[in-house]
């Protein structure tokens, strides 16, 4: 017996059940009336089955199940007030069709409704031999659709709206082909009338759900669908045949055009000028928890585009917390050039919503990430003396601090904001651990521009604010999704659990010392120059999770840490994004003329399992024999599944003057 026979089998035994043991309409219970079609006529002897939730379509325990529908596709049944799913499934000509309502979950409030649903004929799946894929086509009566978008969503989704785990745009042939984890996904297709949008579905726009939904992705397997489709609010494209409507019936687009709440606002560059035509996503969160990037790196069911003016409005029908974020490239971490940037007005980046509200002014200050074309200017500065944040904050002009300065929280330096410090300068972090994760909540996030420059004599300090100081007090200094000039020179990081992190950005990092943090420093897809730094005395000393982007590391002293310098995916606390294939190929960090030795348990490591040989020649690993440094290197020799660690030719003897210019150590 298939999974379709099952499930209809299944639902004629919940219909007997019902009829045999009837529930009565309630006074108050709401009227629902609508019609069943194909694309031919109407679908006779259809039944429409009402849910409470996604759950119960899964499960097949629908809470109502109608009569069979009439010779006019018509059907009538009595619901209680609140959301439902709404299904329907039918045969014909000896096929079986099945349709899910684009407008799930439908609200039955107080007045009658009308709802008519559009079947497709249901076709299996079909698996074969190959790469772990999804590839199908999207079909409208039959055709190929050009211009549609795929999204992917795992079970865990309880709404199908916005970005999925996964949304692309599929070929213009209709076709598509997704290389995704081995994994359950609901598969559906939008297309938009008249544009690319991401927005609410109108009038006219093709709404597509794979009948079988969920689609199971096998290891080593490819497996292939069709996903048909229907127009959404418009039956007479789907199929001409006269209308019965006689009542002043709601239709499911009169309710949902009367919730015409959410939030809006205006994107703008540092310039202040509008940006048209990029995204703005809005992704659900707790208020009191700590932002982190992984907390916008899925998909979402609120999101707009900007008009010509960088206007947006997003749709929102419940009370909750969004983080808000703009850009132009769906899904995934920023790329280079990307228009990129978080909403502003808080250190969380969010806005509260509550029900039959419109929040307005919610503006987004964006940039391009990992692209200097914009040189700060530095305006009327605010200067700050020995001051204490004991909240979160966010520094929305330029700034310059001096002395002593003790952080509590988060201070985010918003775009097109620059921060100066001063030589002597004393950043201390209180540490708090608000999310429970065993690491200090304590940060300084850059997504406009910072300039740490100190001197041989006065260095700039990052440290822990408590007594018996230790690794992972505070979290990091960040630089997020930005292009900007920044400069780091003479400057301490201790006691963190990352000293610097560099994520989608440009940056120069020189004559720093990393001691006692959990990483000196760690960098993910950026374009950074780290030279004459000494990372000594940390669990790591230099971490990497991307083989993007131009990295130079060279003249540095790493020494005396477990492990130099570690090639591997993070986990923890962390800003990454969900794992994705590189954008624009590898590029292979340049690290060279550097003294890496003497590191507890090694002096390289790949954890990443991934079959890349690694260039780290001209470096001096402390010994000039082959088998001693191979010892203090951890690659496909200690684990087949990795990659080569290539040391040789490698130098005889230390590099003279690596490490911090001046420096004793």
């Amino acid at each position: 017996m298939n999974r379709l026979t099952m499930r209809v089998r299944n639902g004629l035994v919940c219909f007997l059940f019902l009829c045999l043991c009837p529930v009565s309409a309630l006074a108050d219970d709401v009227k629902i009336e609508g019609r069943v079609f194909t694309e031919s006529g109407p679908m006779q002897e259809a039944r429409v089955y009402v849910y409470r939730s996604y759950g119960e379509i899964q499960g097949n325990t629908p809470l109502l199940v109608s009569g069979p529908a009439d010779g006019q596709g018509a059907y009538k049944i009595h619901l209680p007030q609140g959301e439902y799913y709404f299904t329907a499934r039918g045969s014909k000509d000896g096929k079986e069709f099945f349709a899910y309502h684009g407008n799930n979950p439908i609200k039955v409030e107080t007045e009658n409704i009308w709802v008519s649903l559009m079947t497709n004929e249901i076709k299996p799946s079909e698996y074969s031999d190959g790469a772990t894929s999804l590839k199908g086509v999207v079909t409208y009566k039959g055709k190929p659709v050009k211009g549609a978008y795929m999204a992917l969503y795992t079970l865990e989704n309880k709404r199908f709206k916005g970005l999925g785990f996964r949304t692309e745009n599929i070929e213009e042939d209709g076709t598509f082909n997704l290389s995704v984890p081995p994994n359950k996904y609901i598969v559906i297709a939008k297309k938009m009338q008249g544009d690319n949008t991401i927005r609410p579905l109108k009038n006219g726009d093709l709404f597509c759900y794979y009948p079988q939904n969920p689609v199971e992705v096998k290891s080593d397997k490819t497996v292939q669908i069709e996903v048909s489709c229907y127009p959404k609010g418009d039956r007479k494209s789907f199929v001409d045949t006269p209308a019965i409507k006689a009542n002043d019936y709601l239709t499911t687009e009169n309710v949902i055009d009367r919730y015409k709440f959410g939030i809006k606002g205006k994107v703008v560059d540092i310039e202040g000028k509008p940006v048209p035509n990029v995204y703005v996503l809005a992704y659900r969160g707790e208020y009191d928890t700590v932002f982190m990037m992984f907390h916008v790196s899925h998909g979402t069911e609120y999101a707009s585009k900007t008009d010509t003016e960088g206007n947006y409005f997003i749709p929102i029908d419940s009370d909750g917390n969004f983080h808000i974020l703009a850009r132009n490239v769906l899904g995934g971490s920023p790329h280079s050039g990307e228009v990129y940037g978080l909403y502003g007005g808080n250190p969380r980046h969010m806005a509260s919503f509550k029900k039959g509200q419109i929040i307005e002014n919610i503006n987004i200050v964006v940039g391009e990430a990992m692209v200097e074309e914009v040189k700060y200017k530095v305006k009327d500065t605010r200067k700050v003396d020995n001051v204490v944040y004991r909240t979160d904050a966010i520094l929305d002009k330029d700034t310059v601090w001096k002395g002593n300065i003790l952080i509590y929280g988060t201070v985010w330096v918003k775009r097109g904001v620059t921060l100066i410090i001063e030589p002597g300068a004393v950043i201390k972090f209180k540490k708090q651990d608000r999310d429970n994760n065993g690491i200090g909540d304590g940060e300084l996030i850059i997504e406009g521009r910072i300039i740490a420059r100190g001197t041989k004599k006065d260095r700039i300090i990052f440290t822990s604010a408590e007594e018996k100081p230790d690794a992972k007090d505070w979290s990091y200094l960040l630089f997020l999704a930005t292009g900007s000039d920044s400069i780091l020179d003479y400057c301490e990081f201790r006691y963190a659990f990352s000293g610097l992190q560099i994520h989608y950005s440009n940056a120069k990092v020189s004559n720093c010392f990393f001691e006692k943090n959990n990483e000196g420093l760690r960098y993910n897809r950026s374009n950074v120059v780290i030279e004459h730094n000494n990372f000594l005395d940390n669990e790591i000393g230099i971490r990497f999770v991307r083989l993007e982007g131009k990295a130079v590391i060279n003249d540095n002293m790493i020494s005396k840490n477990n492990v130099g310098i570690l090639f591997m995916q993070p986990h923890g606390k962390t800003v990454n994004f969900y794992m994705e294939q590189p954008v624009s190929g590898i590029e292979l960090p340049v690290i060279v003329n550097n003294n890496i030795y003497n590191n507890n348990d090694y002096n390289y490591k790949i954890g990443e399992r991934r079959s890349i040989a690694l260039d780290v020649t001209k470096n001096w690993w402390g010994s000039a024999k082959s088998e001693a440094i191979e010892e203090f290197i951890y690659d496909k020799k200690s684990d087949n599944n990795l990659g080569e660690v290539i040391y040789s030719p490698f130098l005889a003897e230390p590099v003279i003057n690596a490490g911090v210019s001046g420096s004793s150590m």
